[in-house]
């Protein structure tokens, strides 16, 4: 069953590459940092599911926060003194690239580094301004 959901869903999850995914995925790689890279999901990946669709197997994750931030709608805001709870999770280059993807990077999300309330850094989605709800 789950394979037949992968495979049924693969076109949502994994859209083809477009030319401005291609660029925005460009600019992305120069901010790269050598190692695996950790990813903070506050909306579909929070869910265990949808991380094993979208990066291609399982990917563990833990409860990780983001300070002044809270999310609105399919994006996340400044809000001094609020905390945003989501999920921190490791992926490799390959898994990065599926992310990317899956979010449309360039089109309709951007990634930014961001500090988490335990002072490590990770990836994080951000709704492009054209997109916002």
């Amino acid at each position: 069953m789950a394979l037949f959901l992968m495979v049924w869903m693969w076109p949502v999850y994994l859209p083809p590459v477009t030319p401005a995914m291609a660029e925005a995925r460009e600019q992305a790689q120069a901010e790269r940092i050598d190692g695996p890279h950790r990813v903070f999901g506050y909306a579909t990946l929070t869910n265990p599911v949808v991380r094993l669709i979208v990066v291609g197997r399982p990917v563990p994750s833990g409860a990780a926060r983001l300070p002044d931030m809270r999310r609105e709608g399919r994006d996340i805001s400044p809000a001094p003194g609020a905390v945003l709870d989501g999920r921190v999770f490791e992926t490799d280059d390959e898994g990065l690239l599926r992310l990317d993807r899956y979010e449309r990077l360039g089109e309709r999300y951007r990634r930014d580094v961001m500090t988490l309330s335990d002072g490590s850094t990770a990836w994080v989605y951000r709704l492009l301004p054209y997109n916002s709800p």
